[in-house]
Order: C-alpha cells, then structure tokens, then sequence
C-alpha cells in the first residue's frame, strides 16, 4: 500500500476510502455483536448441561431416598430375625430398639435426601445465572457496536448530504 492511499483511506477523501472506512466501520459494529451471539449461544449450551445434571441430581435424590428405605427394612427385618432367634417377644424393649433405629435412619436419609437435591438446585441456578452472563454479553456488544454505528450513520448522512 503506498502513501498516496494510506492518506486517502485515513483521511476518508476518494471513493475506495468511503467504501474502505464504511465497511472498517461495520466490522468494528459487528465484532462486539457477533462476539455477545457466540457467548449467548454458549450460555445456552451451558444452560442446557446444567439442566441435565440437576436432572441426574435429582434422580441421584430419588434413588437415595428408595435404597435407605429398602435398608432401613433390611435392618428391621435383621432385628426381628435376631430377637426372634433369641426368643424375645415383642415387647417395650425391642419397640424401642425398632424406633431408634428408624429415627436415626430417617433422618440420615432426610440429610442425604436433601444433599443431592440441593446439588440439582446448584446446577440448575448455574444454567440461570450462565444464560444471564450470555445475555449481559450480548447486551454488551451491542453497547460496545454503539460508537460504530453513531459513526457510520455520521459518514452516512455526510455523504448523502
């Protein structure tokens, strides 16, 4: 490129300079726009993955609550085998045996229960809070293309009027 259009294209003068710093103008709008679509589109991307692990967690939280119950009356049934063995009735002794047993296991399950689903929760606000970075992007580059349109406009309005 010699001197003579180096000029030209800074100083805007001669056809191929408007054509030049319009097009130069554009790219510099839709850099930042394309950027905000591709961060967008990635939140979605991230929003979708988010969903699907809250939606393992909470099947996690499902198959938690079914298996302590499946043990609690593995171990019940353990204990009436035992007592049963021993030849002790039922009785006020073994009733509390019982009733310890299932409160303690109760409330294991209830905190594990309550674990895997607050980790669905955190995966799904993760998915909400990466589709509100996206759009804050996007928002960004079209706040960011602002100064390029205002000047292309400009150069529009200079050549048409």
């Amino acid at each position: 490129m010699g001197p003579a259009l180096f000029s030209t294209l800074i100083s805007g003068g001669g056809a191929a300079a408007g054509g030049a710093t319009t097009a130069a103008l554009a790219f510099q709008a839709a850099a930042p726009v394309l950027t905000g679509v591709s961060a967008l589109a990635q939140a979605k991307g991230q929003k979708e993955l988010a969903e699907q692990n809250a939606y393992i967690g909470r099947t996690r939280a499902i198959q938690t609550n079914v298996s302590a119950r499946e043990n609690l009356n593995s171990e019940l049934g353990t204990l009436r085998a035992t007592f049963a063995a021993n030849q002790q009735r039922p009785g006020v002794g073994t009733d509390q045996v019982f009733r310890e047993l299932r409160q303690a296991r109760s409330r294991e399950r209830r905190i594990e229960f309550g674990n895997e689903m607050q980790q669905a929760s955190q995966s799904r606000l993760r998915g909400r809070n990466a589709i509100a970075a996206g759009r804050g992007d996007l928002l960004g580059g079209f706040i960011k293309a602002g100064p390029s349109l205002f000047d292309l406009a400009e150069l529009r309005k200079k050549r048409n009027g």
